[in-house]
């Protein structure tokens, strides 16, 4: 009968969830989520990208806390591109070099304040068709939504 009692508490010991610590490295596995306040989700729509043979241009909306805003860029010499500013808003973006060949991302800045923001980056898949504008003329469309995690 010890034994058995001995085997019962040793098996219910097991089943005992660990005790979680305050220095949890997931804080989506101990329960917690993350502080609103130290991210944002900003949605793109409506990305338009055209080459000849670079980029010509390319624009797109985004709709972060702040609002939506219009983000556009004109040629681009190379990837990653400058830095442009979206509208008359805190947001900044320039273009990058995607996962794939001839594919291009998005990199986000928000200003926070001199010198303090938050930044993130994502591909934004698109389909490209003939642009009408000579053989090596082609416009891309957004084809998926996207939301890029700026933090």
């Amino acid at each position: 009968m010890q034994f058995l009692t001995a085997a019962t508490l040793f098996g219910l010991a097991l089943a005992a969830p660990a005790p979680q610590t305050t220095d949890c490295p997931n804080p989506a596995h101990c329960g917690t989520a993350p502080d609103p306040s130290t991210y944002e989700n900003v949605d793109i729509s409506d990305f338009y990208l055209r080459k000849n043979p670079g980029i010509v241009s390319a624009s797109f909306t985004l709709s972060g806390a702040d609002g939506n805003v219009t983000c556009s860029i004109g040629a681009v010499e190379s990837l990653p591109s400058e830095v442009q500013v979206c509208g008359e808003s805190k947001y900044r973006f320039g273009l990058i070099e995607g996962e794939g060949e001839g594919q291009v991302g998005v990199r986000l800045y928000k200003e926070l304040g001199t010198a303090f923001g938050w930044t993130g980056e994502g591909l934004v898949p698109t389909y490209c068709h003939a642009g009408g504008n000579g053989p090596e003329d082609f416009v891309c469309s957004q084809v998926v939504p996207v939301t890029i995690v700026i933090s």
